[in-house]
């Protein structure tokens, strides 16, 4: 008897302990709904691309990055990008240095090998690629809000598409 009270006393806190860690995660994903960029993986990222005909972007970042984190800080924390990137883009987040597999052009890789495909060599690099996965151009390094999002505007606009130089495109945001 003693030994089903043991048990009772163990799953009742296990149940707790289940009950409490739930709670904490469903916290946590409504934090992040709510006013937060809805990052996607790779496969599933590229196949909602093509289902929406809309522009991707793909952060490959490393875990160590001084920079990444100040993208993940600031201009990922910004109400007019993440906006822009929630309704105008695919958004997809790759660790670059992850053995996490992914499908690409039909293959399973690791989010490392897609990093190579990309020709990473530097953290943060942001990819911009077209909803077939056409690549459009990478921006490497840190840009803050007031600097990112014209880039973004930039690709929403189609304005890479007719062969317009970005500095260009800047020139008549200033007009």
């Amino acid at each position: 008897m003693k030994f089903s009270k043991g048990l009772a006393a163990l799953a009742a806190v296990l149940l707790l302990l289940g009950v409490a860690a739930c709670n904490k995660k469903n916290e946590q994903a409504g934090t992040q709904a709510a006013g937060a960029i809805n990052w996607m993986g790779y496969t599933d990222g590229m196949k909602k691309a093509k289902e929406t005909n809309k522009p991707v972007m793909v952060d490959f970042y490393t875990t160590w990055c001084k920079y990444c984190k100040m993208l993940d800080e600031t201009t990922y924390k910004d109400p007019a990008i993440v906006e822009i990137l929630n309704r105008d883009f695919v958004v997809i987040k790759i660790d670059a240095e992850s053995e996490n597999k992914v499908m690409e052009g039909g293959k399973e890789i690791t989010e490392r090998e897609l990093a190579a495909q990309f020709k990473v060599t530097g953290f943060p690099t942001i990819w911009f690629m077209e909803a077939d996965g056409k690549q459009i151009a990478p921006l490497p390094g840190y840009s803050p809000p007031e600097d990112f999002k014209p880039v973004l505007t930039f690709i929403t606009s189609g304005s890479y598409a007719k062969g317009v130089q970005f500095a260009d495109y800047l020139k008549t945001l200033k007009k």
